[in-house]
């Protein structure tokens, strides 16, 4: 369904430093890199790809308005982990870890750059 996803940044060192910490913790690698973008993978060709770029057009990257970008996580654990680290790095809190509903547990964060983000984690 997905190919990769792909958010805008004004700073692609920054975003790539930032990127690097949180795919650490799920256990993606930057796959791809050039002067104006990079992608990670986890390896799995099934999967997609997430990426970052200055945007092509030379204006400011923005944070889409109702865009959201979810990140898959494989316990609660990972869920705060990777919620504590995004904090730890610049991030903005957009909802605390915690059960949404019966049957997903999720955090909330704005990257520096203002794109909002969620770590998600079915439950039962």
């Amino acid at each position: 369904m997905l190919s990769y996803a792909m958010v805008g940044t004004k700073d692609l060192k920054r975003a790539g430093d930032f990127y690097d910490k949180i795919f650490d913790i799920i256990g993606a690698k930057r796959a791809m890199e050039h002067d104006t973008g990079i992608m990670w993978s986890d390896g799995n060709p099934d999967k997609p790809f997430f990426g970052v770029c200055l945007p092509h057009d030379g204006n400011e990257a923005t944070a889409g308005n109702g865009t959201m970008i979810s990140f898959s996580a494989s316990s609660k654990e990972q869920v705060k982990e990777v919620y504590d680290c995004a904090l730890a790095n610049g991030a903005i809190c957009e909802g605390e870890p915690g059960m949404r509903g019966e049957s997903y547990y999720l955090s909330y964060f704005r990257d520096p750059d203002g794109n909002k983000f969620s770590t998600f984690f079915p439950v039962g």
